[in-house]
């Protein structure tokens, strides 16, 4: 089941100007590469990943913490 109100995932979508979580989703559903932003709780860095990326490497923070779009709205 899809999870569209997690905090992180209304910031991400905010951050590529999105101000709808669903639009962003269907935006980036088939792409080879996503927004994906650290989940940390102080740190919301954005970077483009790959649409699996569960913890991929914060440039900010230094922490495995980043994850992609379609895996905090549970697509992937």
């Amino acid at each position: 089941m899809f999870n569209l109100t997690r905090p992180k995932l209304v910031t991400l979508a905010e951050a590529e100007g999105y101000a709808d979580v669903v639009d962003f989703l269907e935006d980036y559903a088939q792409c080879s590469v996503v927004p994906a932003i650290c989940i940390a709780p102080d740190c919301d860095h954005t970077a483009e990943l790959e649409p699996d990326q569960r913890a991929g490497f914060c440039e900010v923070c230094g922490r495995p913490s980043m994850k992609s779009g379609l895996v905090i709205a549970g697509m992937i």
